[in-house]
């Protein structure tokens, strides 16, 4: 089989995938991989990432190994069952060096305001994203520590738009000037710039010149503010 003839194969199975999940749409949307990408694989071809590949195959629930090269049962927990499934002398390949190589970081289903402010929705994990490990390394980044959310809004352009993803570190909860963190402000999460203003509180500032800046004091009138994490990795799809 050549090279085309492999990709044609993958894109059937990408296909297989998204019927699984009831649509390229809600693929998209349990997976994290942008639509267009995954039309681009499926419609014209495209070779996939692993990462993306590894994306896809945890929101369908299909084993790594038949999504990647088509052998092996195609459903978790079918290696028990079946005349075709693997042995245990014989590992999948690439599933431990995709373990080694990738963290998988929770995604949560929650919408954080790059606007006004929005109420958090549900707090059960829907999807994982995966990430090199050796970029988390390099970045002095925690698996542990982190989680991704949605943007939603405009008050961070460009710098954050409107459904981008977003990767939260928790571990970093204390303000610094500049940075951008997701804050729970009277019931609502925002992502905002920070700096300190000494003896008054925390100035929240947009990206977005068309958002003033607003000051949380630091008084007996102080709404429930909590730092929830820092922002360390912005999605984008271009």
């Amino acid at each position: 089989m050549n090279k085309n003839e492999e990709l044609d194969a993958l894109a059937l199975r990408i296909k297989e995938c998204a019927n699984i999940c009831g649509g390229i749409g809600k693929l998209s949307l349990t997976s994290g991989v942008p639509r267009r990408t995954i039309d681009y694989y499926i419609s014209e071809g495209t070779e996939p990432k692993w990462s993306n590949l590894v994306l896809i195959a945890n929101a369908a629930g299909v084993n790594h190994e038949w999504l990647m090269v088509g052998t092996g049962p195609k459903l978790r927990g079918d290696y028990q069952s079946g005349v075709d499934c693997v042995k245990e002398e014989e590992p999948a390949p690439y599933a431990a060096d995709i373990a080694d190589e990738y963290a998988l970081i929770p995604g949560y289903s929650i919408q954080v305001s790059a606007g006004p402010g929005a109420l958090a929705g549900s707090e059960d994990v829907s999807r994982k994203l995966a990430f090199r490990r050796k970029w988390l390394n390099y970045k002095g980044l925690h698996e542990k520590d982190l989680v991704v959310v949605f943007a939603k809004g405009d008050s961070m352009e460009p710098t954050i738009s409107d459904n981008n993803t977003i990767m939260v570190d928790t571990s970093d909860r204390s303000p610094q000037d500049g940075r951008m963190y997701v804050i729970r402000v009277d019931g609502h999460l925002v992502v905002k710039r920070t700096s300190l203003v000494p003896g008054q509180g925390v100035l929240l500032i947009s990206d977005n010149k068309d958002y003033p800046p607003n000051l949380v004091k630091f008084d007996g009138n102080m709404p429930d503010l909590e730092v929830i994490g820092r922002v360390v990795w912005v999605g984008k799809d271009y």
